[in-house]
């Protein structure tokens, strides 16, 4: 009978809640021995951990993003066409303006965030809704402005004329490399965590998601605090479209297709739950780098791109139903 109740007493529930903190880099160490394993030096090669580097930034900028929703309790899906449009808009300003015109890609995605925020605020629609609908306009405007084209970034001198529109840009391409693109990434982060542990702001992102109404009781303009959320969101959608466009070297109408998902994946591979009011900078870089491993260790392997999907399906189940807080959900529909 003492060893039973011995038994019962190990799971308690400050024992469950210090595992789960820890769920993240267990699985990225387990991820990667598992790939070492089955790809050997292929996976563990300085070239292939290289292109990892490469390709990380652009979802751990978009997964900072969803992040700041999150933790209010709220979501968006919309940031993949975002990404699109803001990243069309920031090559169409270099066209215009030079290099400079860049900037407008940033304030292309503040303003698609900044709609999305009012729409929730002042016209109650939830956020899944809101951003649903903005995914399909934004995406349509895009490929509208776009006429179907894309505008290219060349080391050359650019161009503009008949269905082809570039612009030269060396230095551009040059931050999407490696190691540029990587440093770009480190210092974004630190902001970020700066931003979302040790500021007023972070401190009630986490507050509105655990109780709203406290926050209400105690003064704040819930109202206009989570336009300012959504606003902060886009900025960083604004970013990682023109870090994407460094790295492909253009901006397309299906630029950021599918990739609203992968940014909640990665959030919900660090452990935050989409119920709210708790989340991790630094895990939800290790959410995002442990997505692009599991996508190029898959790759490697030679498993096929559905079956690739598969798994990473099976993987983000798995990473909601550990990292939810089943105490705040009375009825799940």
């Amino acid at each position: 009978m003492s060893t039973t109740k011995t038994d019962q007493s190990f799971f308690t529930p400050e024992r469950v809640e210090k595992f789960r903190d820890y769920v993240p880099f267990i699985a990225i160490a387990l991820v990667i021995l598992m790939f070492w394993a089955i790809c050997g030096d292929r996976f563990m090669s300085v070239r292939n951990w290289t292109f990892i580097a490469q390709q990380t930034p652009v979802l751990m900028l978009l997964a900072f993003a969803q992040l700041m929703i999150i933790t209010t309790g709220s979501i968006d899906i919309s940031i993949g066409s975002s990404l699109a449009f803001s990243a069309f808009l920031g090559a169409l300003g270099m066209l215009w303006f030079g290099d400079v015109g860049l900037i407008l890609g940033v304030f292309a995605g503040g303003l698609i965030g900044m709609i999305n925020g009012c729409i929730l605020s002042l016209l109650k629609i939830p956020s899944f809704v809101t951003t649903l609908a903005m995914l399909i306009i934004v995406r349509a405007l895009v490929i509208i402005a776009s006429d179907g084209t894309s505008i290219y970034i060349t080391a050359g001198s650019g161009a503009s004329g008949g269905n082809i529109s570039s612009v030269a840009a060396p230095w551009l391409l040059s931050m999407g490399k490696f190691p540029a693109i990587f440093i770009v990434a480190v210092i974004v982060a630190v902001l970020m965590w700066i931003f979302y542990e040790k500021t007023i702001f972070g401190q009630q992102l986490r507050a509105i998601g655990g109780n709203e109404k406290v926050l209400r009781l105690v003064g704040i303009n819930v109202t206009l605090f989570k336009i300012k959320v959504f606003a902060a969101s886009g900025l960083m959608v604004g970013l990682a479209a023109c870090v994407n466009l460094a790295r492909a070297g253009a901006a397309t109408p299906q630029a950021g297709m599918m990739m609203e998902l992968d940014a909640i994946a990665a959030v919900a591979l660090g452990g935050t739950p989409l119920t709210g009011g708790y989340g991790s900078v630094i895990k939800t870089i290790i959410g995002a780098l442990t997505l692009t491993i599991v996508r190029n260790g898959l790759t490697i392997a030679g498993v096929p791109p559905s079956w690739s999907q598969i798994a990473l399906g099976v993987l983000l189940i798995a990473a909601i139903a550990i990292s939810l807080n089943r105490n705040k959900i009375d009825v799940v529909k």
